[in-house]
């Protein structure tokens, strides 16, 4: 036997990786959606342009619009004043003029002359919607009480009545509490 014995050996098939190295050209497919993408990336960009254009155009408009419309509400204003108030507010605003021009100081001065020092005052409530007012005191005596409403009656006050009267009997002294009505004439 022979040792130079040659043992040939079958190199292993090599199996192709499928790395080309070499760029190959796109298809004509690639190229079309390619342009296909611009063209419709440019129309909606006109598009935007457009809109973009037809909204400032409307802003225009309504801003021109609200300008006219408030020159409108504004000349109904001027021409209609009493219809910016309702009813009741009118009435309020009737009633707080006429309190106004009420000679109060008047008022006040005329029965506080005639009060005297026998009398003093409690409380005075005029009443303006109803020309009245409502006087609570207390008197020294049942003489001095009626003495204060006979001086009462005298202008701006009519129809003067001592609604009622209550001796206190709690008290050494004796006072007359005493309740007045009378009607009143605001425009005195």
């Amino acid at each position: 036997m022979s040792a130079n014995k040659t043992f040939a050996c079958a190199e292993p098939p090599v199996r192709d990786p499928g790395l080309d190295f070499q760029p190959r050209r796109p298809s004509l497919l690639v190229g079309v959606l390619l342009l296909a993408a611009v063209v419709l990336g440019a129309d909606a960009g006109l598009e935007y342009m457009r809109l973009g254009e037809a909204l400032g155009e409307a802003e225009s408009r309504l801003a021109q619009s609200e300008r006219r419309l408030e020159r409108l509400r504004a000349s109904e204003r001027q021409e209609q004043p009493e219809q910016l108030l309702n009813t009741e507010e009118k009435r309020s605003l009737q009633l707080a003029v006429s309190a106004i021009a009420v000679d109060w100081e008047g008022l006040y001065r005329r029965i506080d002359a005639a009060s005297g020092e026998e009398v003093s005052l409690l409380a005075v409530s005029p009443n303006l919607a109803g020309s009245a007012v409502h006087i609570s005191g207390e008197a020294r005596d049942m003489k001095a009480a009626l003495a204060f409403v006979e001086s009462l009656r005298q202008s701006p006050l009519a129809r003067v009545v001592l609604v009622s009267h209550q001796i206190r009997q709690s008290d050494p002294q004796r006072p007359v509490f005493f309740e007045i009505s009378a009607a009143w004439s605001p425009a005195s």
